[in-house]
């Protein structure tokens, strides 16, 4: 159950930061050579939801949420949320705006968390075992 509680956090803690005025954040600062910040945080953010995501359904008691069907579904959960988001800046959060290149953080980010819940969870089952 706190596996769920986590998961919904992360959805609402990424629509909070999402919902701030462009203004609450400083000047896009580059972390390394030309790539921004503001991207890692997204890849971040995502990756993080997405992983969460991963954890609660390994840990439910039903076999379909555990298939790779189910992963995909996360996946796409996460990068339409992502997309969502987007629109939902455009549109309602002042200085903010639709960026492709956050979309594609999002997606990426919940993509890159797939193989790296498998390799963390392959090793917590070895040690348990």
């Amino acid at each position: 159950m706190k596996s769920l509680f986590w998961a919904i956090a992360e959805i609402a803690i990424i629509f909070i930061l999402l919902s701030l005025p462009g203004s609450s954040f400083p000047d896009q600062t580059k972390w390394y050579g030309d790539f921004p910040m503001d991207k890692l945080v997204h890849i971040c953010l995502f990756g993080s939801l997405a992983f969460s995501i991963f954890f609660h359904f390994e840990k439910s008691k039903y076999a379909v949420l555990k298939s790779v069907r189910a992963k995909a579904y996360v996946l796409i959960f996460c990068i339409l949320y992502g997309i969502g988001m987007e629109y939902y800046q455009k549109y309602f959060v002042p200085s903010r705006g639709f960026e492709v290149n956050d979309m594609l953080a999002d997606a990426a980010g919940a993509i890159i968390a797939l193989p790296l819940f498998n390799w963390v969870y392959q090793k917590i089952q070895t040690k348990t075992k």
